[in-house]
């Protein structure tokens, strides 16, 4: 006999019954579908062609499971109507606080509606009418006949719990399901079913937007009912209830009816439907296979058979890696432990006869600058890897580093990791150089989706179904966490051992993934990959600094600040604190009476935008946006890069991120470089302060001349466009000839035609180019207009893009780099245009990141073969910062060019000519001009 404790657990036999009854099963289905989609939503289920699919994975695995362990005789599924419910005429503010579902939640219903009518599985419902009160009625209609299941995460159906009625809910897993009972309701909530309504009504429901008694949470609701009994109780003896609640309860009263009705589930519904039309008929295999096989959800058609013995599974349907089967613990079996040099000696020779392997460091630190080593895992075969700990008196890190650097560093032996640059650095900071890159399953997963997770975890479970043992797992959280050199060894070889063998099994699984796609396989093996050891290095590096000028520059802004914050308090006609937004609302809306906007949860927003809108009405909104302005550059910069500086070094060490952008462009960031402002004058002082290391040295700037609109030209095929290039024409002043039809260009009309350029790369829109530009709507659209006529192709091939990405779901660049769309169909206006803008430049401005990455890894190669001293620092958008000697100088200027020349033919570049302009000097400002 089970014991008491695996009552709630399935599967829930039904013959337990003492009267059997055939079981009808009633499944909320929205919330179902919501539990699953959020359930599986880190795991990121999509189709090859991005098409989202957890939702639909969750909820059929809950009906398999259903029809698996029940054989339910009846079932059907209710589902909310679009239209408003009486609930909503009753209080209109119902459910007034539901933000609107997910976009990809969204776009899985239809499929979804799809499915279940090819399982021939019948749906309830009606207009005006909500799931849970066709459940409800579903239940008191149909419990003399058989035994009612309700399937639903939401405990408000806990109050149609009585007997023959059970309440199943899914749990974390896909397809686990529990009972949730009475013994279950009173364990959470200390009430039985029947007092559920009146628990609901005193506490409220957030989640609706349903007031309770204000100040009566669960614990008191909970309390009063187990003393009083019901809620006419507890109004009866409200005497008798301490002060505070019961001012809470008599203020509750007038309001305490309508709450229950908002609460209160109906059971009084006509349904029309006869029990016999929710019978369980045969699913229609012809209709079902086909869609799952276009949803690319395998595990689901290999289940089939076992679920319904007449059909069989489509052996068709390609496997690709992408679905989230029910995830996997993996053992120690096959994970070993080196603590010795001898046993090291062993491995390395092992490792000697290797073509590749897989590597990961365990270390003290996410700084690889401060980082120690704990110890190495390796791994070259499937389920099998090596930990090599590294302890004081045993195998020391110095030891242990020695004894390995012959393979870390031998050219023949290709090194696979998930973010290899963090053990590249990690390694150079023990004078190895850990190289070649052969895979890097981060960044293989970057290429394949740049807008999913990335992250081992979640790469693990979501293509090797595979639940990992996390970081914090291994140390544990906050204030409790071990330092990891006191984490048990056997745990830490376990924790190292995993991550060595999924970085291994991953290169497999994501390889197999890009070898479909040649251009996103030929983007990973020659630029991706190699790109890794260059931001490596020039991470390791860094980057020299003039502290004293920014002292000086502080000193300079400071008192600027302090002249702005006498203008801006005399304007104001008091003193405030400027940099609290609240007490800034209250000087410019109350006190000056400037209209207010953007409502706040604490009054109204300040922001730049509101700022801005204010700089017509009174001088003080400008003040206000220079002093912003100035105190964020101060703060992120001025002050804060010297504090950056490495103790070790001396210098400031930048992080290049390459798997960040969705367009393919490299981030920097602690500290970001790539937002200091060069159009003012602060942001050209900051820039000064980037020196050389050797005060004999150089700053060497080369930088693509206009090269997204190059670009732009190249994939539009304007005839216009292309020919301004190709005569050397300043491309904003040839623009301004056009949209203003003179040949006499201000260098205010170049300035908006400027805008203008870059704008429509962006989907700029006649509001935001009215705004940029300071001038009226009409006239902005009037510029835009005549531009189309102008340069009638590039504006068809942006609505190509747009085109594209609805057809395909997806965008590239010229070499194949892919950008997954999917808010092209939404119903929100605003998220549907910022779709749209980003299918418009993702093609041009991922382009233009294929070209800078590739130009990098060229360059670096080419320095490097010819032992020059000049180094590559810094990569800026489409710049790129070396230091160089003055002997060098020169033959670093041609090579460079050539490099970033050619760099851009080979990204595709070839109908427009490409140019790089190059500067020098004492610091970056000086070459940058």
């Amino acid at each position: 006999m089970a014991s008491s404790s695996n009552h709630n657990q399935l599967p829930l036999t039904l013959e337990h019954k003492p009267e059997k009854k055939p079981a009808l099963f009633l499944l909320d289905g929205m919330a179902l579908v919501y539990r699953a989609f959020f359930a599986l939503q880190r795991a990121d289920m999509r189709t090859r062609d991005g098409l989202p699919t957890g939702a639909v994975y969750g909820f059929l695995t809950t009906l398999l499971r259903i029809f698996e362990s029940y054989s339910p005789e009846y079932l059907a599924i209710a589902f909310d109507s679009r239209e408003k419910t009486f609930r909503h005429q009753l209080y209109p503010d119902y459910k007034a606080n539901r933000p609107a579902p997910p976009e990809d939640l969204v776009r899985q219903l239809d499929t979804i509606f799809e499915l279940v009518g090819a399982m021939h599985i019948p749906l309830l419902r009606q207009p005006g009418l909500e799931a849970d009160d066709l459940i409800g009625s579903a239940s008191r209609t149909f419990e003399e006949s058989c035994d009612i299941f309700i399937v639903t995460p939401d405990k408000d159906m806990t109050q149609l719990i009585h007997e023959g009625v059970t309440m199943l809910k899914p749990g974390k897993r896909p397809g686990e399901l529990t009972v949730f009972g009475p013994p279950q309701l009173k364990e959470e909530f200390g009430i039985t079913p029947d007092q559920f309504i009146a628990f609901l009504t005193l506490t409220g429901d957030t989640s609706d937007n349903i007031p309770g008694a204000k100040g009566i949470g669960p614990k008191t609701a909970s309390k009063l009912l187990n003393t009083f009994g019901t809620l006419e109780g507890i109004m009866e003896n409200i005497a008798e209830i301490a002060p505070k609640a019961r001012k809470s309860l008599q203020e509750f009263l007038p309001s305490a009816d309508l709450v229950r009705q908002l609460v209160t589930i109906r059971t009084d519904i006509d349904l029309a439907t006869p029990l016999s039309e929710l019978a369980c008929n045969p699913t229609d295999g012809d209709r079902l296979l086909p869609l799952l096989q276009r949803l690319e959800l395998k595990s689901i058609m290999q289940k089939l058979p076992l679920v319904f013995p007449d059909m069989t599974a489509d052996p068709a349907g390609e496997d690709n890696g992408n679905e989230a089967d029910p995830l996997e613990r993996l053992t120690n079996e096959g994970y070993r432990l080196i603590d010795s040099a001898h046993g090291l000696k062993e491995l390395v020779a092992t490792l000697e006869k290797l073509s590749s392997f897989a590597i990961d460091t365990e270390t003290t630190s996410l700084d690889t600058r401060q980082a120690e080593l704990v110890g190495i895992s390796i791994s070259w075969t499937p389920g099998e890897a090596t930990f090599i700990h590294c302890s004081p008196g045993q195998l020391d890190a110095e030891t242990a580093i020695n004894l390995l650097q012959p393979v870390l560093e031998n050219p023949a032996i290709l090194k696979t990791g998930q973010n290899l640059k963090y053990d590249i650095l990690v390694l150079k900071n023990y004078g190895i150089t850990l190289s070649p890159t052969g895979f890097d399953t981060m960044i293989a997963s970057y290429v394949l989706n740049p807008d999913t997770s990335h992250n081992l975890d979640d790469l693990a479970a979501r293509h090797l179904g595979i639940q990992t043992t996390s970081y914090t797992d291994l140390v544990g959280k906050g204030k409790k966490a071990l330092p990891i050199r006191d984490v048990p060894v056997n745990d830490l070889c376990h924790y190292a051992c995993q991550d060595a063998d999924l970085a291994l099994r991953l290169s497999s699984t994501l390889g197999a993934m890009l070898d479909k796609d040649e251009k996103l396989q030929w983007l990973c093996r020659t630029i991706e990959f190699p790109l890794v050891e260059v931001l490596a290095a020039m991470e390791h590096r860094g980057i020299a600094l003039d502290t004293q000028h920014l002292e000086k520059t502080g000193e300079h802004v400071a008192r600027e600040l302090g002249k702005l914050t006498l203008r801006i308090e005399e304007a104001a006609g008091c003193s405030f604190n400027i940099d609290s937004p609240k007490q800034l609302a209250e000087v410019l809306f109350d006190r000056l009476g400037l209209p207010a906007k953007k409502a706040t949860k604490t009054g109204y927003s300040t922001n730049v935008q509101v700022l801005e809108d204010l700089v017509p009405l009174h001088p003080i909104a400008e003040d206000l946006l220079e002093y912003r302005s100035l105190q964020k550059l101060r703060s992120t910069y001025i002050e804060a890069l010297p504090k950056m500086l490495s103790p070790r070094t001396g210098r400031l060490h930048t992080s290049f991120n390459q798997h960040i952008t969705a367009t393919g462009r490299l981030s920097s960031s602690n500290p970001n470089l790539q937002n200091i402002p060069v159009r003012t004058e602060l942001g050209r002082e900051i820039r000064k302060a980037f020196i050389p290391a050797d005060q004999n040295n150089r700053i060497f700037s080369a930088d693509y001349s206009q090269i997204e609109l190059r670009i732009a030209a190249e994939i539009s095929g304007d005839p216009q466009l292309q020919n301004a290039f190709r005569n050397g024409e300043d491309i904003h002043a040839a623009t301004a000839r056009i949209i203003f039809a003179t040949e006499e260009v201000t260098s205010d009309m170049r300035r908006k035609a400027k805008e203008v350029n870059f704008g429509v790369l962006y989907g700029i829109q006649p509001y935001g180019l009215a705004l940029r530009l300071g001038i009226p709507q009409k006239e902005a659209r009037d510029i835009i207009e005549t531009y189309k006529a102008k340069y009638p192709g590039l504006f068809i091939a942006l609505q190509e893009a747009v085109d594209t990405a609805a057809t395909k779901g997806y965008v590239t660049t010229l070499l194949g780099r892919k950008r997954f769309i999917s808010d092209l169909t939404s119903r929100n206006a605003n998220i549907r245009k910022a779709a749209e803008r980003a299918a418009m430049n993702t093609p041009i401005q991922g382009t233009a990141a294929d070209i800078i990455k590739y130009a990098m890894c060229t360059v670096h190669t080419a320095i490097e073969e010819r032992s020059m001293k000049s180094t590559m620092l810094l990569q800026v958008h489409d710049e790129l910062v070396f230091e160089t000697t003055a002997e060098e100088e020169a033959e670093l200027a041609r090579l460079v060019i050539e490099k970033m020349t050619k760099a851009a033919e080979a990204c595709g570049l070839r109908s427009v000519p490409v140019e790089v302009d190059t500067g020098s000097g004492r610091n970056w400002l000086e070459a940058h001009s």
